[in-house]
């Protein structure tokens, strides 16, 4: 029933009841007192009123609610002015009353209550002996039971309403927070993506590093045997000229022993470096 007012759930409850009970009425009158032609007919009444404000309640539910009032009223009314007492009269126009605080609101429900108290005063003025104060009396208790029903139905409405805008604002944060972890959801998944994106550049590059790591040591091993080669033959040269100069060479060629010699230990380095490279790979 979420969303819905108490008022349909009552209006509904009581027209099942009121058809129900003025139908067990007008048998019992039927059958019991056949002879009370007025009771027959006016109960009667009463059940019609009560179907068709049955008939009418999910789409015109103000309409049902005058309808079946005001025609009870009238009944009931004629019928207190045709007997003695008002007793069943006052029971019944102080449970319209209530039905007026609860299924109906503003402009409609205060006309209602003044045709309600007009009605009552009414009765009182024509069949009561000291009709001033049963009609101050009944009045007042009237209102009473009025007030009371109406601030009750207006408390429960009050109530009613907080609920469900509570609810709309639970509804808007689950919205909200179902948007969010979708929202969350769909970055994950971009970032799962970028991940792997990621780990396969990384796979790329290092395998290109690893390439030309490998074609510098293998360009740099090339290079280190090739030069040794000369640089070798260079400083054999050298000695074989020292040899058959008996010892003696010019500054110029020790010079250039000196430097192939440098270059020598160079490339060995080189070619050191590169071996113990080789082994930690």
């Amino acid at each position: 029933m979420e969303g819905r007012n108490i008022e349909p759930f009552f209006l509904n409850t009581l027209l099942k009841a009121c058809v129900v009970g003025v139908a067990l009425i007008l048998a019992a009158n039927f059958f019991f007192f056949p002879e009370d032609t007025v009771g027959v007919i006016t109960t009667l009444v009463i059940l019609l009123a009560c179907l068709v404000a049955h008939r009418i309640r999910e789409k015109h539910p103000t309409s049902a609610v005058v309808i079946l009032t005001s025609i009870t009223l009238a009944v009931v009314c004629y019928q207190r002015l045709m007997q003695i007492s008002p007793s069943i009269t006052l029971a019944t126009v102080i449970i319209i009353g209530f039905i007026f605080s609860v299924m109906l609101k503003g402009r409609t429900m205060w006309a209602m209550h003044g045709i309600a108290l007009l009605m009552l005063n009414t009765v009182f003025l024509y069949h009561v002996s000291d009709p001033v104060t049963a009609a101050i009396t009944y009045s007042i208790l009237y209102l009473i039971i009025a007030y009371a029903s109406g601030v009750l139905k207006a408390n429960y409405d009050r109530i009613h309403q907080h609920l469900r805008h509570t609810n709309d604002e639970m509804k808007k944060k689950a919205a909200e927070i179902a948007q969010q972890n979708e929202e969350l959801q769909k970055t994950q998944h971009d970032l799962s993506i970028l991940n792997k994106n990621l780990e396969q550049m990384v796979g790329e590059r290092t395998a290109k590093i690893k390439a030309q790591n490998d074609m510098l040591i293998s360009y740099s091993h090339t290079n280190a045997h090739h030069l040794r080669g000369p640089v070798a033959r260079l400083l054999g040269l050298a000695a074989i000229y020292k040899l058959e100069s008996g010892g003696k060479i010019d500054t110029l060629v020790e010079k250039m022993i000196e430097q192939a010699s440098e270059v020598d230990a160079v490339v060995k380095k080189i070619n050191a470096d590169l071996e113990s490279k080789e082994l930690e790979m």
